[in-house]
């Protein structure tokens, strides 16, 4: 059985434990062995750790130790450019112990697309490492040509289980957190910044709707929320489970107007139509189809935004398509399984002793 080990670096975030549990199980039907190294979990994880796991604090030293005395065959890095031991360990586990190494991620910072140092860093890593398993297929622009005969694609995604509402109906789940409007705008995840929300709520005043609610939902660490009042608009603070789910699928569109990241899987999954702004570069950004299962409107257009929020709030039968796009969308483009045979076939490639 070929021993696979996953350096994750810093804590585990909650949502990643299903999938290394998925994947543990999944990888035993090729004949691997799935364990996860890391600086630990994140703290209260509502999860079992279904995978071989070994919390450590992660430097050069006990990264070989580890190789070593799991006999290791494959590693995957999971590590950001800031951590010193990443090329170390490298240099080690290859050259030095002769292991495979894989590559994880988007192929770049895109947050910091442009930096010259950093993406030559990058491209070092790709060149040393045996296979690149990207986050998206539309990535591959940030690895040189050359390399591509060892890019495989893993949509990111999520390990959702969710089954629908079932014993409740919407308007006792919206009931629960005081949201007295018919139809519902909501935004999910931690309030940061970059994600813009004052553009959404420019947009949702704009509208001037007293049948519209605005649901903004999660941690609030940049301190983004505080000067955010108005009508109608509701501020619920972290919510998790099922229950975040349930507050999903009892609103009618999903609108987060930058940084669309991994909160689009729960927004489709749950059948909501999604509309952002252009200018931000994601991976999950792949699975939104403009026109199709949500909206994208320019930068900085604040009327466009509320237009299009609009539009999916008033044509019933509209969000009603857009809502089985979304559906459909994830269930093909953005499930587990699609994601752990990206990790198979890169597996295949470096070993040639899966079948």
């Amino acid at each position: 059985m070929t021993r696979v080990l996953l350096i994750h670096c810093r804590k585990i975030p909650h949502y990643r434990i299903p999938i290394y549990s998925y994947l543990f199980e999944y990888l035993k039907g090729v004949n691997c062995e799935f364990l996860v190294a890391s600086d630990g979990v994140q703290d209260e994880n509502p999860h079992p750790i279904d995978f071989k796991y070994f919390p450590v604090s992660l430097t050069v030293l006990r990264i070989v130790r580890l190789i070593l005395r799991e006999r290791v065959d494959v590693i995957i890095m999971f590590v950001d450019m800031r951590h010193l031991y990443l090329f170390p360990t490298y240099i080690i586990a290859k050259l030095f112990l002769g292991r495979k190494m894989i590559y994880w991620g988007q192929g770049r910072d895109l947050l910091d697309a442009k930096a010259k140092i950093k993406n030559l860093a990058y491209a070092t890593e790709q060149l040393m490492c045996n296979a690149i398993i990207l986050y998206a297929d539309h990535l591959k622009k940030y690895v040189p040509k050359c390399f591509h005969k060892k890019v495989f694609v893993a949509n990111n995604t999520l390990y959702l289980t969710y089954p629908g509402l079932k014993t409740v109906t919407k308007k006792h789940v919206l009931a629960k957190y005081g949201v007295r409007t018919q139809k519902n705008i909501i935004c999910m995840g931690r309030m940061q910044i970059r994600k813009r929300l004052d553009h959404l709520v420019e947009a949702f005043a704009l509208m001037n709707r007293s049948d519209t609610g605005l649901i903004l939902v999660g941690p609030d660490q940049d301190d983004v929320l505080t000067k955010i009042e108005g009508e109608n608009i509701y501020k619920l603070g972290p919510i998790y489970g099922n229950e975040r789910f349930d507050l999903l699928s009892s609103s009618d569109v999903y609108c987060l107007p930058g940084a669309v990241g991994l909160s689009i899987i729960d927004a489709f999954h749950c059948g909501l139509p999604f509309v952002t702004e252009s200018g931000d570069e994601s991976a999950e950004i792949m699975y939104l189809k403009d026109g199709v299962n949500g909206f994208i409107v320019q930068r900085g257009d604040i009327e466009g935004l509320a237009y299009k929020l609009k539009l999916l709030l008033d044509d019933d039968n509209l969000r009603l398509q857009f809502s089985d796009a979304a559906k459909k969308e994830i269930a093909e483009n953005g499930n587990i399984s699609s994601f752990a045979a990206g990790f198979k076939d890169a597996l295949r490639y470096v070993t040639e002793q899966i079948v």
